[in-house]
Parts: C-alpha cells; structure tokens; sequence
C-alpha cells in the first residue's frame, strides 16, 4: 500500500480532517476576540458543532438564518418549524431549547435579589429575550421586597394576539402572598409597536389606584415590541 493511499484512509478513518481544523480555528477565535467577531450564521454553525461531530454546518446555519431572521428566533422556535428544516432532528431541536433555556436562566439569575434601580437594564434586557418574540400577548408581574430588590417574576396572563385581560384584584393577590411592597408591569405587543393603547392607560391607572389602597408601589409598567419599549414612568403615566 502506497504513502499516499495509507494517508487517505487515515483521513477516511479519522472523520472530516479539514473540518476538525476549521473547527479548531473557529473556537481559537470565539476565545481570542468574543461572539461579536461573528455573524449571526457563524454562531448558529459553533451551536450545531454540539450536535453533528464532523459534518459541515455552515449551509445549515444559513438555512436556519434565512428562514428565521435571527438566532433568539431559532432558539424559540416551535418544535415542528424546526423539524421542517432538512437536516434537523429531535436532537438537534432539544439541543437548541436546552440553549435557550440556558441563556433565559442565566438572565434571570442576574436580577434576582438585586434593586431593581441598580439593575434596570438588565430588567429590560430579561423581558426582551422572554417577551419580543411572543406571537400573542403575554403579562407578567416582577415583584419587588421593601428595599426595590427583585423576589421574583410571574406570568399572570397569557391572551390574543392583540389583548390581553388583567384585573387590579389578581395583581394585588399575588403581591400580598409573596409579600411585596412593589412591583413592576411588563407585557408585550406582538405587533412590535410599543405604544400603550387606551386600554393600557385605563388598566394601569386601577392597577395603581388598588396597590395604593394596601400602601404597595407600582414602580414601572413596561412594554416590549419587536426592538424597542416604553416605559409609563417616563412617560408620567406612572407617578410618585
């Protein structure tokens, strides 16, 4: 057997050489300069190194960005869209919610038990990730302790693609059993414009009319479009 046939079945052996190399200089990359020296399909193809050992997921990747726009899309998308894409399995479906979940827990985790004054962007940065993509709306509450630090957040309702129907009474339930003295409104508009709408207005002005009654604060009520968010407070709906 000739040098060069023995070489030929070491690479046939081994898997992709040339793959395994490219890989390597992808994550020396990655090490040396950040994700922000990627382009959005290049982060989607170091995600499917987790999943296929020696194939090239570069075309892939492009598949993956061209049918869903962006990388948090790809990561909330529905497990059947995603199983329509050729090439992608169960694993690879379970591996990109295992990611998801991932970069959702750790945003949380860097609000928790922190004041909300310190950490406000990160609050935003949190309701963006879970909220912008919503295709209906979705209220949550982010509930405050006696020093503005954050105890926790809840989903109080899950609605249409254009309303969604919360009452002053189930918010204040909640704040008083788990022993809020504040709290923050977020929901979303699917539409992408943040605006409020009339009955936005209307709601969180009786929301804050009852916390007043049992001496709780409405520090902000949030809303969160497609790239952008408004908050109440800077708009004065909310005041001292």
């Amino acid at each position: 057997m000739s040098e060069t046939t023995s070489s030929a079945l070491r690479i046939q052996k081994d898997g992709d050489t040339p793959q395994r190399g490219h890989r390597k200089r992808v994550f020396q990359k990655l090490t040396k300069h950040g994700y922000t020296s990627f382009l959005d399909y290049e982060i989607v193809e170091m995600m499917l190194f987790l999943i296929f050992k020696r194939k090239d997921t570069k075309p892939l990747a492009k598949i993956l960005i061209e049918k869903f726009g962006t990388i948090d899309k790809i990561l909330e998308a529905p497990y059947e869209s995603l199983m329509n894409i050729p090439g992608i399995g169960e694993n690879a479906v379970n591996t990109f919610k295992v990611i998801d979940a991932i970069v959702k827990s750790s945003l949380q985790s860097r609000i928790i038990k922190k004041s909300v004054i310190e950490c406000f962007d990160d609050v935003l940065k949190y309701c963006k990730v879970n909220m912008k993509n919503l295709t209906s709306e979705e209220f949550r509450i982010i509930l405050l302790n006696g020093i503005n630090e954050i105890i926790c957040d809840e989903i109080v309702q899950k609605g249409s693609i254009d309303s969604v129907d919360v009452s002053p009474r189930e918010i204040l339930k909640l704040c008083i059993e788990k022993g809020a003295k504040g709290f923050i409104l977020v929901h979303n508009h699917p539409s992408g414009d943040p605006t409020p709408s009339v009955n936005d207005v209307y709601t969180t002005k009786r929301i804050q009319e009852a916390a007043n009654v049992f001496n709780i604060t409405l520090y902000d009520h949030i809303i969160i479009g497609m790239d952008k968010y408004v908050s109440f407070r800077n708009l004065k709906i909310i005041k001292e």
